[in-house]
């Protein structure tokens, strides 16, 4: 079934003790979820506190956790929790517009926490993670060809620069240059496969 994670992590998960599982999530989902809590407006630190708590509160709700995947997929469900804390980060730390309704003493005062846009959080979650998939299939790539092919794609593709610009800079021809890219493309395609296979999505 797409877009699930992998049920034997899932049921790994449950069990607190089993470092090797929570590593292993940890490894997939971190910088994910700290830049998704920075592209919400949290500082470092707040992003950060968001990870921490995350995580704390997996490790209470794994163990009793009943995976269905046809109720939806479990990034869904970490959406949630993502959510909640970053609601939390907000307000412990009085991250937002201080409003006072007129007639209140000033004294009582209300602060207005960053409401997720329903949806539109789903959407952009969805696609982060997508541009995250990438991103880690791009660095195992990088990893595994020598580093002027990686220049040459990336000047070519990332950058978008001139075909004639990237001959001139790596001293290569320019039909090399369009083999680096389908190379390249292709490794692409077998790393994000591989890494949603390990994440059961495939």
């Amino acid at each position: 079934m797409e877009h699930v994670t992998h049920e034997s992590l899932l049921l790994r998960l449950q069990d607190v003790r089993d470092a090797q599982a929570w590593d292993q999530f940890h490894g997939y989902y971190r910088t994910f979820i700290l830049n998704f809590a920075g592209n919400r407006g949290c500082s470092q630190q707040m992003a950060q506190d968001v990870l921490q708590e995350t995580m704390i509160t997996l490790t209470r709700v794994m163990p009793n956790f009943s995976y269905n995947p046809l109720r939806g997929r479990f990034r869904t469900f970490l959406l949630t929790i993502v959510t909640s804390r970053i609601v939390d980060a907000f307000r412990r730390k009085r991250k937002y517009t201080m409003a006072r309704k007129p007639g209140h003493d000033s004294s009582q005062e209300l602060y207005i926490i960053p409401e997720p846009a329903g949806r539109q959080w789903e959407d952009e979650w969805e696609r982060e993670w997508q541009q995250h998939l990438l991103m880690q299939a791009l660095r195992r790539v990088q990893a595994k060809i020598k580093p002027y092919i990686y220049d040459s794609f990336r000047m070519y593709v990332l950058e978008k620069r001139p075909a004639a610009e990237v001959t001139e800079a790596l001293e290569i021809p320019e039909n090399t240059i369009y083999q680096h890219r389908r190379r390249v493309i292709d490794m692409l395609r077998r790393e994000i496969t591989e890494l949603r296979t390990e994440l059961g999505e495939e």
